[in-house]
């Protein structure tokens, strides 16, 4: 259970999904500074709030959060994705950061988030030839 203090902000382009992810981490103890549905409303909330955890969903319809992750990663803001691609279709631009298929459970979804915060922010950059690891 993280401490109350703890926020981060969620990107899914799905609403139920997004509303789920909320109240789970809710759940586990954290505060949502916020959701967005579209890369563009992401970089209007770390515009807004400093979020410590950014939770996000890989696609976002006709886009992706990769450049939301890169702009989380150039403020030390640890990542999670969440997606429903199989291993061997995620980008490697996510690099080490945790990958969460869907679907998952609390339980997995409060590993991915410990490993995340156990990652030091150098380590979350994509290295051009690292596998990619999901959290079960």
């Amino acid at each position: 259970m993280q401490k109350a203090s703890q926020n981060l902000i969620v990107v899914e382009d799905e609403p139920l999904i997004a509303i789920m992810l909320m109240d789970l981490v809710e759940d586990l103890g954290w505060t949502v500074d916020g959701s967005a549905y579209t890369a563009e409303e992401a970089f209007s909330l770390l515009a807004e709030c400093n979020p410590k955890l950014a939770i996000l969903d890989i696609n976002l319809g006709q886009t992706t959060s990769l450049e939301v992750a890169s702009a989380c990663r150039e403020r030390g803001i640890p990542i999670v994705f969440v997606t429903g691609y199989t291993a061997q279709d995620v980008p490697l631009e996510c690099g080490n950061a945790p990958i969460l298929p869907k679907p998952f459970s609390a339980e997995s979804l409060r590993r991915s988030i410990q490993r995340a915060l156990a990652i030091e922010p150098a380590e979350t950059r994509p290295p051009m030839d690292s596998p990619i690891q999901t959290t079960p």
